[in-house]
């Protein structure tokens, strides 16, 4: 079997224990000032059979502000309903914590987003695929854990500070894959 960037992507992950956000609290000063503002969701690559919860509507929005900071040192993700459009519960109310790194001033190709053709990238194709630790990116970003349909979801929100482009992308990688061929998420959100 080819040696496929699943595989990369899997052995360059730093050890850290599931369930639980494992990191030092990061103090609100040292988090950079975009880190905390107001996102709406622009496009949803997703697996496609995801469903609901994971199938996050353009047009809703979603904040992280400094005062959401929860006694251990998270943050908390603010899930804002519009309309007829509406936030799967489990996304409000996600704990967040800062991981420091690099400006993320371009958006990975393996991050690209195009609604339906998902199984392009080779990210975004990783059916059957799933990363038990909390995956390593060398750029600065939120990272959460929590349950979609059931299925524990590693969850990365990284923000940019750029001009053009999308101002934040949020990357979903399943925990687990008990017994099941395809798993219940994957993919990316891109914000705007």
């Amino acid at each position: 079997m080819p040696f496929s960037r699943k595989a990369i992507l899997a052995s360059a992950i730093a050890p850290c224990l599931v369930g639980a956000l494992t990191g030092t609290p990061a103090q609100a000063g040292t988090i950079p000032d975009y880190f905390f503002k107001e996102w709406t969701v622009s496009k949803n690559c997703t697996e496609q059979h995801a469903g609901f919860a994971a199938s996050v509507q353009s047009g809703l929005k979603f904040k992280v502000t400094r005062d959401a900071q929860t006694a251990d040192g998270a943050y908390v993700f603010q899930a804002q309903d519009a309309g007829q459009q509406r936030w799967a519960t489990n996304w409000n109310g996600m704990k967040l914590e800062y991981r420091a790194g690099t400006q993320m001033t371009t958006v990975p190709a393996d991050f690209a987003c195009i609604p339906g053709q998902e199984a392009t990238s080779a990210f975004l194709a990783m059916s059957n695929y799933a990363q038990a630790t909390e995956p390593f990116y060398e750029q600065a970003h939120w990272y959460g854990i929590t349950r979609i349909r059931g299925q524990l979801e590693h969850v990365l929100i990284f923000p940019r500070n750029a001009g053009s482009g999308p101002s934040a992308v949020i990357v979903m990688q399943s925990v687990n894959s008990p017994g099941t061929v395809q798993l219940d998420s994957n993919g990316v959100i891109i914000s705007d």
